[in-house]
């Protein structure tokens, strides 16, 4: 999806907190942040299941579009994206996680970023618990050092980038009222990474 704004100075000029979209920030301890830029009606599910990962244990940052319709227009591009505070709390954090919906057909889950390890671990957690889940290419990768997965204190980072199809299979609808009653896919899928996270930050 490209940007309709290259910045979010520049979004901030027409769209305004409160009745275009809302941040939620979360700081919650420096160990790992699930962030969500794209949130809300931009991307949607991806707000509720960046929030089920985070939990009381993670950090947390989501940009929600909110708008009646039309959210896709508060779509920054992860390499352009530098909302102050989600910028602040994302350089503050030793894992970043990162959480986004794409159209692809089907129900999958594309692994992206420079933290290989990280991804890899995810990758393996959502196999094993009957996910589809694959090593991200061409536009998924997440490979660029400015995309904001990859601008924690180690400057890489993991995206997912979760199929339209898995995503209304862990809700009853893509609306946001629907989106407040989940089904099984959901817990399932946020169980296996959240045990990838625990892996990772233990053995780290």
């Amino acid at each position: 999806m490209s940007s309709w704004y290259k910045s979010f100075a520049e979004l901030s000029v027409v769209e305004k907190p409160g009745r275009s979209f809302r941040l939620q920030v979360k700081d919650r301890r420096p160990g790992c942040v699930v962030i969500a830029p794209h949130g809300g009606g931009i991307e949607p599910g991806t707000t509720e299941i960046a929030a089920a990962l985070a939990g009381w244990s993670y950090s947390l940052y989501t940009f929600d579009g909110i708008r009646s319709s039309g959210n896709e227009i508060l779509h920054i591009t992860s390499t352009l994206f530098d909302e102050p505070r989600g910028l602040k709390l994302v350089r503050s954090a030793e894992r970043v996680l990162a959480i986004h919906g794409c159209n692809e057909p089907g129900q999958i889950i594309f692994v992206g970023g420079l933290d290989e390890k990280f991804g890899n671990g995810i990758l393996a957690s959502l196999c094993g618990a009957g996910f589809e889940a694959v090593r991200a290419t061409a536009a998924f990768q997440g490979s660029q050092p400015e995309n904001i997965c990859n601008r924690g204190r180690t400057g890489r980072g993991v995206q997912l980038e979760i199929s339209e199809g898995l995503r209304r299979s862990m809700f009853k609808g893509m609306d946001r009222n629907e989106r407040k009653v989940t089904r099984p896919p959901f817990r399932v899928f946020v169980t296996a990474i959240r045990n990838a996270i625990r892996v990772e930050i233990n053995m780290g």
